[in-house]
């Protein structure tokens, strides 16, 4: 309901003509500021330190007490799941960042903005059969949280909270393999077609856009 109220704020046409037409209050035109206000922006040093930073503390979290151990991380197992976690991954940030907590953000302020993308994202994973028990929900509770603030902290840029999402679900799944749904080449084939349509769909955005200018 919280995201529903912030679309009806947001326009009186409602946010399918959004997409589709000028926006009338600072002029631009709607793909481009729909685009921009979901966090496809070109990074700069702040966004580059956000994301180093986060990659370094969620990533080196889980491998270095693993690694100093002496436990052998099963890299062998990655491969199968690299493009289905890219295209996963791209769906999270751009759902649970750019789209929710960008527009909670702007009516109910930065801190339930955070609280509820994280909330989501910890529930959305009930969907996978092996990330169902409390301590599951809450780790991605802190995580999704996590994933957040680097969003608002790098100036709610859509790009620096995928790389930081991307490594981090790297890792989990090659630690966590058993939890996740098995990946077949099936599920690479699926992945990729997708992922080049969500590329064909932002060109587009991106060629409307310069024939308004």
């Amino acid at each position: 309901m919280i995201p529903l109220y912030c679309l009806y704020k947001e326009t009186p046409y409602g946010y399918p003509f959004m997409l589709f037409g000028n926006n009338k209050e600072n002029g631009a035109p709607a793909s481009g500021r729909v685009l921009a206000e979901v966090g496809f922006k070109k990074p700069g040093l702040r966004q580059w330190v956000v994301l180093a930073a986060f990659v370094v503390f969620s990533v080196g979290g889980q491998l270095i007490p693993k690694m100093a151990v002496g436990e052998q991380i099963p890299w062998h197992l990655l491969p199968m799941g690299i493009v289905p976690l890219i295209m996963t991954t791209f769906f999270e940030e751009f759902l649970f960042r750019g789209f929710v907590q960008s527009r909670i953000d702007r009516q109910f302020g930065w801190v339930p903005a955070i609280l509820v993308s994280g909330a989501m994202f910890s529930l959305y994973h009930l969907g996978y059969p092996g990330f169902r028990t409390w301590e599951d929900i809450l780790l991605l509770f802190a995580v999704g949280s996590g994933f957040a603030a680097a969003y608002k902290l790098s100036g709610n840029n859509l790009m620096v909270s995928f790389f930081v999402n991307l490594p981090n679900a790297f890792v989990t799944y090659i630690l966590k393999y058993e939890q996740f749904p098995v990946m077949r080449a099936s599920s690479t084939i699926a992945a990729a077609v997708t992922l080049v349509l969500i590329g064909l769909i932002l060109l587009l955005y991106r060629n409307a856009d310069q024939r308004r200018q």
